[in-house]
């Protein structure tokens, strides 16, 4: 009788390893670790494009920058931060040709979103543009149009201006990798 059951169990352990070894163990494995591993989740992304500049030259100079960005169905929020400052605005009148900053926002319906078009002094501005119901997919444009003056042996007389632009995607976030996808 002892004998028998010896040879039950040596028979269940040689399958056993016979199953346990090879590519059918790393299935097992794959498995086991996959089962430990948490489970992924919902996250925030954020894509910020940011154009800025100071004049520093005596004389009126001329700036542009053209910058594109991906609106998807993942997009959530659209967020735009503005502030320009131009030296002596309070006491030198503009006639907004001299010096400006001009800045657009278009949609990838070729809609305009937002846009500024200042010559003098602007505090910092916050806008929030939320989908309604959706954003328009495709790739948005912020075109910025400026012009000023300054020097930059002080650095006291400077116009310039900062536009800061935060696109904000859901994504899944997986344990153990740092980007979402």
């Amino acid at each position: 009788m002892m004998r028998q059951q010896g040879k039950v169990l040596a028979l269940l352990l040689t399958a056993l390893l016979c199953s346990m070894s090879g590519c059918l163990s790393l299935i097992a494995a794959r498995e086991t670790v996959e089962n430990l591993r948490p489970e992924a989740y919902e996250s925030l992304d954020y894509t910020k494009i940011e154009v800025a500049h100071t004049f520093n030259v005596v004389s009126f100079e001329e700036f542009t920058n053209r910058s594109t960005f991906l609106v998807d169905g993942s997009t959530t929020e659209v967020r735009i931060y503005f502030k320009a400052s131009f030296s002596f605005s309070d006491t030198l009148p503009s006639d907004n040709t001299t010096r400006y900053v001009r800045a657009t926002l278009t949609d990838g319906d070729g809609n305009i979103a937002w846009e500024q078009d200042v010559s003098e002094d602007s505090s910092p501005l916050e806008e929030r543009l939320s989908p309604n119901p959706t954003f328009a997919e495709g790739d948005w444009v912020l075109d910025v149009k400026a012009r000023g003056w300054g020097e930059s042996t002080f650095g006291t007389i400077q116009d310039n201006f900062n536009i800061l632009v935060t696109v904000t995607n859901t994504c899944m976030q997986y344990p153990l990798v740092e980007e979402c996808s």
